[in-house]
């Protein structure tokens, strides 16, 4: 998903160090990945491309931290993802007629890092009783945030396979934590990974 840039390390340094051109190679980079993404979430053009600014914007407020950070692709994606959420949350808070009310008061998103600690230990749990070759796919897709076609040319499989491997898990792990969580670990669960 997103794409391969050379001297990716010493970018995070220069960023780190208040280098705005390699804060521009890196959006250049990472910009259309990002925006494609928030924009499959959010289905508006406009907020896709304020998210995706804010993104970036909180990668430059913290670039101190930049060259602690061993797996870029997975901060940028989580960061994304974590202001996606946070968007779905306002629009569920803001909520304030008919059947949108009803999803807002009954949808609890916790705050507890706690509850999401959880989350993750139990769908770790789930994945890993997943078939190796469809277990490496779900990873690839919903954790390290890469497109089918990227997925399929990796492990030399076809895009619909690899369609077949996502849906075939996230239906596994929607019964796995059914029997194993409760019912906010399945709306979180939709949440983050659907």
């Amino acid at each position: 998903m997103y794409a391969d840039i050379q001297n990716q390390a010493h970018l995070l340094h220069e960023m780190a160090a208040g280098n705005q051109q390699a804060l521009k190679t890196i959006v250049e980079a990472f910009w259309p990945n990002i925006y494609a993404h928030a924009l499959a979430y959010l289905r508006s053009p406009e907020k896709a491309e304020e998210l995706t600014q804010d993104v970036f914007l909180a990668i430059w407020e913290k670039r101190e931290t930049l060259p602690g950070i061993e797996n870029f692709r997975g901060y940028l994606f989580i960061t994304a993802r974590n202001k996606i959420v946070s968007r779905l949350r306002e629009k569920l808070a803001g909520a304030h007629s008919g059947e949108e009310a009803d999803v807002a008061e009954t949808l609890y998103i916790p705050d507890s890092q706690l509850e999401l600690k959880e989350l993750n230990n139990l769908l770790r749990r789930g994945i890993a009783q997943l078939p190796p070759k469809r277990k490496r796919v779900f990873e690839m897709s919903r954790l390290e945030g890469k497109s089918h076609a990227e997925i399929a040319a990796a492990l030399n499989i076809s895009k619909d396979t690899v369609s077949e491997y996502i849906t075939l898990s996230l239906n596994f792990l929607r019964t796995y934590l059914k029997n194993n969580g409760n019912h906010l670990h399945i709306l979180i669960f939709c949440l983050y990974y659907i």
